[in-house]
C-alpha cells in the first residue's frame, strides 16, 4: 500500500513540524496495518483503533501530529486466535513478540512486528518505505466484566493473588523464596507446583489470561483492558459500546473504530480531548533515532545527515539599503512558497525588482531506487495572487544573472532523502551568484514551547541544514521560533555561535489576508457536523437533540446559515447498525450539505469531535463540541 509521493514530504500539522523521516514511520506502520487488517478480514476477526490511534483517527485522520505508533485492541477470543494463529495468517516475515515468546516481556499485550533482525534486501526496503528495521504495532487485549459483582469481586482477588507475584518477578526478579505466603496460596487456590515449575512466570501470565478471559461476551455487562482495570474500577465502557465498528479514514487507507468512539475517547482522555496536549516526555521519540545509531555503530551505514562544518557558516553582513535591488525569490512549489509571501509583499513595498522562480523539485523513491522529476505543476496567478509587482519567471538559467538578494526555501542540499532539487540551486551554489543570500523556511510552525520536548527533538532535522548556516539572514515568523532556533543551533554548532545566530535570524510577523469582519445584519455560516457515535451511545436522545438543534437553527435562520456535514457513510452505517434509529434520521437527509466546505467560509463550528473542529481549532474560529444529555 504505496501512498502518493506527496505524504512523505514535510508537513505542518496543527503547528506541528513533521519531517519526512517521521512520514517513513507512518508509511511503514500503515502498511503491517494493511497486512494485518487483510487477515483480520479474511479470518473474521474483529479489531479496533485504540489509545493514540482511535484519538488520531477522530481528531485528525490519521496519526496525532506528535505520535510514532499504532495501537489496535481485539477482544479476547480474536486476540488469542490472532497471536496463536499469526505464522499462518500473516506474510512470513511478521512475527509475534509477548510474554510467550520473550521472558523479558513485561506487558500483558503482544506487539506484531514486521522483521527480527536488520533487514537491506529490496523487497524489504521496498514495502517499509526503505528503512531497514523491524517495526511494529501493539495489540490490547478486551476483556469482560459481568453484572454479577459477587462473582467478580471473587475474581478479582483471585487475579491480585497471582497478578502481585508476577510483577515481583517481571519487573523487581524478586525470587519465590522472598514470596512464601503469596506462592502458597496461590498453589493452594489452584492446586499447581509453582515452586518445581522451570517457567513459572509463563505458568502464572498464562493463569492471569485464563482469569481475564473467564467472561464471555454474551454474559458482559461492561468490557475493560483488565490489568488497568485492577488499578482503576473507572476503566471500563458499556460492552454495547464495543458491539459494532465503523471504517474511518486514517492518513490514506481507513481502520475500523468502536461505534461508540467519542463516548470512550471522553471517558479516557475527560471532556478536552480535543485539544491536542503540546507538552510530554520525549523518550524513545522518535522511533527511528535509536535505529539510525545501531545501523551506524553496528553496521556502518550512515543514514545522510549534515554536520556542523564551520567553512559552511556565513557572518552576517548588515543589510544596505538597496533602491530597486533585484531579487530572485527560488522555491520548489507553491505549498512551500506560502511562507515567502510576507517577505515578497515587504521587498515589494521597499521597490525591490522582485522575480519569482519555481524550480523543479525531484521525487526520491522512499525505497531510495530512483528520482524523478515532480509531476506538481502551478499556473502563476496561485504564486503572484496579492503580490502586484512581482513577476514570475520559469528560466532556470535567469540564476547566472546578477542579483543583489537571493531568497531560498530548500535548506537541505543533498541531505533530504524525499526530496530534492537540482545541485545548481544548492546553497553552495546560489552563495556565488548573489550579494545576499537569505533563507525562509518553506514550512514553519509558530509555536513550540519550552516544554514542547516532542517537538524540540525533531527541529534537527529540519534547522541543522545547509543553508541554515550558509545563508546571510533567516526569516522567521515568530520570536519564539526564533528562539527555538538558536537553542537547536547553539547545540549543533557546541556553544560557540549563539551570538551570530541571534544576528542571522529576523522576525517577520506572518502576514495573513485580513479576512473581512461580517458585517452587522449578514448572516453567520455555521458548519454543523455530526457522525454515528452519539447516535449508538444515546440511541433515540441523539435524535430527540437532533430535532432540537434543527428547531433552534431553524427559529434564527434570518441570523444563521448552517452547513450540515455528516460522517460518511453515516446514512448506510445507520441503516444497517441501528435501523430504527435511521428511520428517524432520514427526515433529515435532505438538509446534508452536498457541495465542498470551505473552513475559510465559515465562521463557527458545532457538532461532534471531528477533523473539521481541528481544523476550525487551527484556524482560530470557535468549536462547540456536541453532546447529548443523559
Amino acid at each position: 500500500m504505496i501512498p502518493d509521493h506527496l505524504f512523505y514530504e514535510d508537513e505542518v500539522r496543527c503547528d506541528y513540524l513533521i519531517p519526512s523521516m517521521v512520514k517513513r514511520t507512518w508509511a511503514a506502520q500503515i502498511e503491517i496495518l494493511a497486512d494485518l487488517d487483510e487477515a483480520c478480514q479474511k479470518n473474521g476477526l474483529t479489531y479496533f483503533a485504540e489509545w493514540g490511534t482511535l484519538l488520531g483517527t477522530i481528531r485528525h485522520g490519521g496519526f496525532i501530529p506528535l505520535d510514532d505508533d499504532v495501537d489496535i485492541c481485539m477482544k479476547r477470543k480474536d486476540y488469542e486466535f490472532f497471536i496463536s494463529n499469526a505464522s499462518k495468517i500473516l506474510p512470513e516475515n511478521y512475527s509475534i513478540v509477548n510474554y510467550r515468546s520473550s521472558r523479558d516481556f513485561k506487558q500483558m499485550l503482544s506487539r506484531i512486528v514486521s522483521s527480527d533482525h536488520y533487514r537491506f534486501d529490496p523487497e524489504y526496503l521496498h514495502k517499509y518505505s526503505g528503512l531497514p528495521f523491524a517495526l511494529g504495532l501493539d495489540i490490547f487485549p478486551l476483556d469482560f466484566i459481568s453484572d454479577d459483582e459477587e462473582y467478580e469481586k471473587d475474581r478479582e482477588r483471585r487475579v491480585r493473588l497471582v497478578y502481585d507475584v508476577v510483577n515481583e518477578i517481571a519487573h523487581f526478579n524478586t525470587p519465590l523464596d522472598r514470596m512464601p505466603d503469596s506462592i502458597r496460596q496461590i498453589e493452594k487456590e489452584f492446586g499447581i507446583d509453582v515452586k518445581n515449575d522451570p517457567d513459572v512466570l509463563t505458568t502464572l501470565r498464562d493463569l492471569l489470561v485464563k482469569m481475564f478471559g473467564e467472561v464471555e461476551e454474551k454474559d458482559a455487562k461492561y468490557i475493560t483492558m483488565y490489568p488497568l482495570w485492577l488499578n482503576n474500577h473507572d476503566f471500563r465502557f458499556p460492552a454495547a459500546w464495543y458491539s459494532h465498528s465503523i471504517r474511518m479514514r486514517f492518513e490514506y487507507t481507513t481502520i475500523p473504530v468502536p461505534v461508540c468512539y467519542e463516548e470512550i475517547l471522553r471517558k479516557k482522555y475527560g471532556q478536552g480531548f480535543m485539544t491536542p496536549v503540546r507538552s510530554g516526555g520525549a523518550h524513545e521519540y522518535p522511533y527511528y533515532e535509536n535505529h539510525v545509531n545501531v545501523l551506524r555503530e553496528h553496521f556502518g551505514f550512515e543514514w545522510p545527515s549534515y554536520r556542523f562544518s564551520e567553512k559552511d557558516l556565513c557572518t552576517p553582513k548588515a543589510p544596505e539599503v538597496l533602491p530597486q535591488a533585484k531579487c530572485l525569490f527560488i522555491t520548489y512549489g507553491l505549498r512551500e512558497f506560502e511562507n515567502m509571501r510576507s517577505l515578497v509583499r515587504k521587498y515589494l513595498d521597499a521597490g525591490y525588482d522582485v522575480s519569482i522562480l519555481p524550480v523543479t523539485k525531484f521525487d526520491i523513491e522512499p525505497d531510495m531506487t530512483k528520482i524523478i522529476p515532480s509531476q506538481e505543476v502551478f499556473e502563476d496567478d496561485f504564486y503572484l495572487y496579492d503580490l502586484p509587482g512581482a513577476r514570475m519567471v520559469h528560466d532556470e538559467s535567469v540564476i547566472n544573472g546578477q542579483f543583489d538578494i537571493i531568497v531560498s526555501n530548500y535548506p537541505y542540499d543533498e541531505y533530504n532523502l524525499i526530496t530534492t532539487i537540482d545541485r545548481k540551486f544548492y546553497s553552495g551554489e546560489l552563495r556565488k551568484k548573489c550579494d545576499r543570500l537569505v533563507y525562509v523556511p518553506a514550512y514553519e510552525p509558530l509555536s513550540i514551547g519550552p516544554r514542547d520536548e516532542r517537538a524540540k527533538k525533531l527541529m534537527p532535522s529540519y534547522v541543522d541544514t545547509p543553508l541554515v548556516l550558509k545563508a546571510d539572514e533567516i526569516v522567521l515568523h515568530s520570536d519564539e521560533m526564533k528562539q527555538r532556533y538558536v537553542e537547536c543551533l547553539d547545540d549543533f554548532s557546541e556553544g560557540r555561535y549563539k551570538d551570530l545566530f541571534e544576528k542571522k535570524i529576523t522576525v517577520l510577523s506572518a502576514s495573513k489576508k485580513d479576512r473581512a469582519d461580517t458585517k452587522r445584519g449578514e448572516k453567520k455560516k455555521i458548519l454543523f457536523y455530526i457522525g454515528i457515535s452519539l447516535f449508538a451511545a444515546h440511541g433515540e436522545k441523539a435524535i430527540d437533540k437532533l430535532r432540537e438543534v434543527f428547531g433552534i437553527f431553524d427559529e434564527n435562520a434570518d441570523r444563521v446559515d448552517v452547513i450540515f456535514e455528516v460522517q460518511e457513510n453515516l446514512s448506510e452505517n445507520l441503516k444497517n447498525l441501528f435501523p430504527d434509529l435511521y428511520d428517524r434520521f432520514r427526515q433529515y437527509e435532505s438538509r446534508i450539505n452536498t457541495e465542498e466546505t470551505d473552513i475559510d467560509e465559515i465562521d463557527a463550528y458545532y457538532g461532534e469531535a471531528s477533523e473539521y473542529a481541528t481544523m476550525m481549532m487551527n484556524a482560530s474560529k470557535p468549536v462547540m463540541i456536541y453532546t447529548v444529555a443523559i
